[in-house]
């Protein structure tokens, strides 16, 4: 029982020893932590922690997602000069869109002054036709009797189909000059 006795003492001092030793150790390492020399220790450790894990784990991620953002600049910047590639051909495109609609109008209106000359001449030649059978039917009417009691009639109609066929006065006149020229002297 002594011995048992003892053995708890024992046990229960190296216990004392031992909560005490820790103790103590805690605070030495704590003081430990507070020299300049550790606390350089502990920096340049965790330094060197930080730099392993940022070329370890992140610098790979911030290298792939470069790579990604440079492919997405890539793509676009395809995508972009495509699309300025395709406006430039609309542009040309529309360019020869305008051009083609510019020259049509101006067909249309060289049509539209054709068709106007074209009904100008159709009247004309109406005009040139009565006149003609009007001449020639007072000139028949006319044949036996001296003088033509129809000739004022058929020189209006003469003067109207020159007027017709020679629109300008001063060349008409110059035109009559020369008929008269031809004629009994």
């Amino acid at each position: 029982m002594f011995v048992t006795l003892l053995s708890g003492i024992t046990g229960l001092s190296l216990w004392g020893i031992k909560v005490k030793l820790e103790r103590k150790l805690e605070t030495l390492v704590a003081a430990q932590f507070q020299e300049p020399k550790v606390q350089q220790v502990v920096q340049e450790a965790a330094k060197t922690q930080a730099t392993k894990l940022l070329n370890d784990q992140i610098n790979p991620e911030v290298d792939k997602f470069k790579r990604d953002v440079a492919e997405k600049v890539a793509g676009v910047s395809a995508a972009v000069n495509e699309i300025n590639q395709l406006k430039s051909a609309s542009d040309q495109t529309a360019e020869k869109i305008e051009g083609a609609l510019r020259s049509a109008q101006e067909s249309q209106k060289q049509a539209e002054q054709i068709t106007a000359t074209l009904s100008g001449l159709q009247s004309d030649v109406l005009k040139v036709e009565r006149g003609l059978v009007e001449i020639q039917y007072f000139t028949y009417k006319g044949r036996n009797i001296f003088p033509n009691p129809y000739h004022e009639r058929i020189m209006r109609q003469l003067n109207e189909l020159l007027e017709i066929a020679v629109r300008d006065p001063q060349e008409r006149s110059q035109f009559v000059r020369d008929l008269e020229a031809y004629g009994p002297k």
